[in-house]
């Protein structure tokens, strides 16, 4: 009677444990009953890295020679000599170029060229045009680069020159960073016929400033 008896409960028992297996896959089937699906679980993880960087701000100005020759000058002609500068700079809004005669005090205070040895004398520089057999000394800017523009006052051509100062002055202003813009400085010279023998001399400085 008992092994009877256990006997059914083993049916009842199986019975009910694939009763219980049916339901379950009905559901899984009509998507009552969903499982955990640890397949889809988070594989990645992300982050930012900033990245940063300096460049320095550079600009150059170099010339072709550091001596500008006037020569010999005479009553009979009006002399001159050139000598080309370039810049170079990664300033994006550009540059300027100053240009700056020596202050050869207490000998003159006056721009110009100069005679240091006594008697000393000068040639004074003026904004003009230079003739032959009159005193004077200026200078002229040109330029072939279409992104430099020269100065109205030393944009002058044929034996017109614009004065030197003591002070900066512009001479020339190029629009955008370069590799290499190149302009030119010319230097014109006359004397009189009681202009004082000797040896002249001047020094003059060229400045490039970058707009960075």
């Amino acid at each position: 009677m008992a092994k009877t008896i256990k006997k059914h409960w083993d049916l009842v028992l199986v019975g009910g444990i694939g009763l219980t297996l049916a339901i379950i896959g009905m559901l899984v089937m009509s998507e009552v009953m969903v499982f955990p699906n640890f397949v889809s679980a988070a594989t990645t993880s992300a982050t930012t890295v900033n990245v940063t960087a300096t460049i320095a701000e550079t600009i150059e100005i170099t010339v072709t020679s550091t001596t500008m020759d006037l020569g010999a000058l005479t009553t009979g002609a009006v002399a001159s000599t050139s000598d080309n500068f370039t810049v170079k700079t990664n300033a994006g809004g550009g540059y300027t170029v100053n240009l700056k005669d020596k202050n050869y005090t207490p000998t003159s205070t006056n721009p110009g060229l100069h005679k240091l040895t006594t008697p000393t004398d000068e040639i004074v520089s003026a904004s003009t045009t230079l003739t032959a057999g009159t005193e004077g000394y200026g200078a002229q800017g040109t330029t072939t680069d279409p992104n430099v523009t020269i100065d109205a006052a030393y944009n002058k051509t044929g034996n017109a020159v614009g004065a030197l100062a003591t002070s900066d002055q512009n001479l020339a202003t190029g629009d955008a960073a370069t590799t290499g813009d190149q302009s030119t400085l010319k230097l014109l010279a006359a004397i009189s016929a009681i202009t004082g023998a000797g040896s002249y001399e001047d020094q003059l400085t060229l400045t490039a400033i970058g707009t960075f």
